[in-house]
Order: C-alpha cells, then structure tokens, then sequence
C-alpha cells in the first residue's frame, strides 16, 4: 500500500478543487476531465486499479486514465526502466538507441508499418499522419465519420455530417468555439455504417480524398463495432479511388490486440496511430505505416517536427511495455475472458433492476449506457446516443462514485479493464453497481 503523506487529513477534495481553479482554468486541463466537477474528485495517488483522492478514499477505476494503463497504474516494470532513464537524461534532441529499439518493436508487432514517427499526443499523432497523406497523394479531402473523435486539431474536430457531395462544406459546424470554420472545408463527414452514403461519397469526389480515417471499432461514440463488411469495403474504395486508409488505434492499438484492432478484422491500413497503451501511462504516440508511403519524412520532403517528439523518458516506456506484451502473449487473452465475464454479470444486474441498458465490449474494452428505451440493434452513431440516458447515467456515476467505484461521467467513455482488475475486483464492481441501482 502506498502510503498518504500527512497533509491530505487537512484538505477535502471541494477545498483543494476550488483552490485549483484560482490558477487552473476549470480546474484541470482538459475538458472531459472536468466533467466531474459536480461532485469533486482531487487525486493524490493510484496504483493497480484504484485510485485515492486527497482524502484517502479509496476507489476502484474502470476508466484507467481513459485505457493506457493494460496492467494498472504505477506498472513496476515500467516505472523502474523510466525511473533509471531519467537518471541518465531524458531528452537531448539527438537520435538515440532506444530509438531503434522501439521502432523494430512496433514494426514486429504491426505488421502493417515498417517505419514510424514518435509524437507526443494521439492528436498530433493523427495531425501528422493526415498531412502526409494530403502530401502522398497530392489532394486535400479527408473523410470522418460521425461519432469518430481524432483528436481536437481544427481539421479534424467537428459537430456536423455534411451531404455527400460536400456541398455544404462551407456551413459546417466546428467542434469547439473559436476553431476556424473554413479549416474544414476538405474535411468531409459520413455516418458509421452507412455503406451507401460511403458509395455516394466515392462515386462523388473520390478523385479527390486524399485519406479516409476511423477508429477500426469506434470508441468514442460508446462502442460500435463495425458492420460486417463495411471496413472491407471501405478500403476497397480507398485503394480504388488512390486514397490512403488511415487507422486511429489510439484506443485500440496494443490493447485488444498485440497488433491491434487490425490484427483481429485482418484489414492492413496504409497508415496506423498508436497511442495509449503504448507507452503504458506515458505522453506519447506514434504513427506509421510502409517505407513507401513514410519516405517523404525520410527525405525532409514533408514536416514533422517536435522537440519532446520521441524523448527518452517516452520511448523508455515503449520499450518496456511492448516488451512486457510480447513477453505476456496470453494477458489478451485473460483480459478478454475478464471483460466476457464483466460484460455477463452486468447484464444480469441491469436486468434484474429492470432497466435498459447497452453494453458493448471488444476484449478489455467496455461501454455501458443506460438507456431510456428497449436497446437498439441499429450500429450507426446516432441510433446509440440517441437512446442514451445522459441524465440517468450520471446520477448512477455518483452513486457508485459515492460507493468506491470511478466510472467516467460521460456515457460515450468507455470502460478499460487491466491485468489488476482480478475476479474479485470484479465481483465488487458488480456488487456496488447492483447497490447503486437500487438507489437510482
């Protein structure tokens, strides 16, 4: 156990909260990160799979610092190889031979890149990503799709599909306040699951995509898995038309699969982001693909640069955690059974309390909503938000909050189990999210 240093009986969550917000905007650095304001939450500490907030409570986490953390926080065999790096310098802005050591580590584990680039965040990542593909291939169009999040870069980061001829490109919504509507102009917007607004949309201007991206198995819109059949044609059209295929495995890289999302729908992507469980609980990404398509950046023909891009410290964290995947190839394994068995017994609980709810899951990767209505069967991205009880569902985050467990505030997060969340473990999640429906 690790222990609380002294000051933490003199400070309530709500004190130290209200003090940050003096000097941190909204009190904490992200958005999504202070959803749960409602209820203050101020963390001193985590290890495995709980957390402690300043008060010494403890709780159990199946948010897991949003999936990075595939065998818990504070991962030994990971912490130790950092720790000592850091001793040694962890950045210099000088190539170095770790570098070498986790790039071959990557390329054996995703067979489809050979070469990568090291960044600091998902969406620099997949900023850098998409910039080379508008620069192999010579055009400007990039294709998302709703429910799809790739970051909050200003190409990318929008609220609004438009039609399929893009003739409302110039009307559509940005994602945030302040970004700049004609950013997205060469952004195009199409449902998830919809084959024949993908046919329209090649049949239209597929002379002129440069990149379609997606998330293999969606999961930012709650977990929506693809439909049989639509990635396969997807990457059809794109190898047709010239269009590179870029897969954001952010979530999904290295923690449903050694090789990713790709490895279990067996499609090869031409270019791939990873994040995450990459580096085990480290800032970094990385996004890659063939020699071929990387050779611009390897003849300083395209731009990307960073000076915290692939520091020691980051790519000290990569070696070690891929190294501990490859050296644990049956924790894939576990860790589905363990979801298998979350997702059953929760099933159960809601079922016998008598509400609607929805549960996806892709191996230790979980999504669960409560609904207002008989789940629905329908894939697409809107189907499954619009039958969400947003409402619901954060009364229910704080009663299981009050009671131990941390479960993101916001239904479309999913839940991330790790190597630390043993039966028992589970069988106390179960336990409290029974008691807290009996309280809803």
């Amino acid at each position: 156990m690790i222990q609380a240093p002294v000051y933490l009986s003199r400070v309530t969550s709500e004190q130290l909260l209200e003090a940050t917000r003096e000097v941190i905007a909204g009190g904490g650095s992200s958005n999504m990160r202070n959803l749960g304001i409602q209820t203050p939450l101020v963390l001193d500490r985590s290890a495995g799979c709980r957390i402690w907030d300043v008060e010494d409570n403890a709780l159990i986490d199946v948010n897991m610092g949003y999936g990075p953390h595939l065998f818990g926080y504070a991962d030994p065999d990971v912490l130790g190889v950092v720790a000592e790096r850091l001793r040694l310098g962890a950045v210099t802005g000088i190539p170095h031979r770790l570098d070498h050591e986790a790039g071959e580590l990557i390329a054996a584990a995703v067979p489809t890149i050979e070469q990568v680039r090291f960044a600091n965040s998902g969406t620099e990542a997949i900023t850098s990503a998409l910039r080379l593909a508008r620069f192999v291939t010579g055009r400007t169009v990039v294709v998302t799709f709703e429910g799809h999040y790739h970051g909050w870069s200003e190409t990318v980061l929008r609220k609004a599909a438009i039609t399929n001829d893009g003739a409302s490109a110039l009307g559509a919504v940005p994602g945030a306040p302040g970004m700049i509507p004609e950013a997205l102009v060469h952004t195009l917007q199409l449902p998830w699951n919809d084959p024949g607004a993908l046919d329209d949309l090649f049949a239209a201007r597929g002379d002129q995509i440069a990149a379609v991206i997606l998330e293999p198995v969606c999961g930012n819109a709650g977990l929506v898995h693809p439909l049989p059949g639509f990635l396969e044609r997807i990457a059809d059209l794109a190898a047709r038309h010239g269009a590179l295929l870029v897969f954001d495995e952010v979530i999904t890289g290295f923690r449903v699969a050694l090789g990713g999302a790709q490895e279990l729908l067996s499609i090869r992507p031409d270019l791939t982001i990873v994040s995450k469980v990459l580096g085990g609980g480290f800032p970094v990404a990385a996004f890659g693909g063939s020699k071929e398509i990387m050779a611009p950046l390897a003849r300083n023909e395209a731009f990307h640069a960073g000076v915290f891009a692939g520091n020691h410290a980051a790519v000290t964290a990569v070696v070690a955690m891929i190294g501990k995947l490859r050296g644990n190839p049956s924790v894939y394994d576990t860790l589905d059974l363990a979801g298998g068995y979350l997702e059953q017994r929760l099933t159960e609980v809601f079922a016998a309390a008598g509400h609607n709810v929805r549960i996806a899951r892709c191996g230790s990767v979980m999504s669960v909503a409560l609904l207002t209505g008989a789940p629905d069967s329908d894939p697409a991205y809107d189907a499954c938000v619009a039958l969400i009880d947003f409402a619901a569902h954060r009364r229910l985050q704080l009663l299981c909050q009050e009671a131990g467990l941390y479960f993101h505030p916001n239904p479309l997060e999913p839940w991330f189990l790790s190597t630390a969340h043993t039966p028992d473990v589970l069988d106390t999640v179960v336990g409290t999210v029974r008691e807290s429906l009996a309280r809803l």
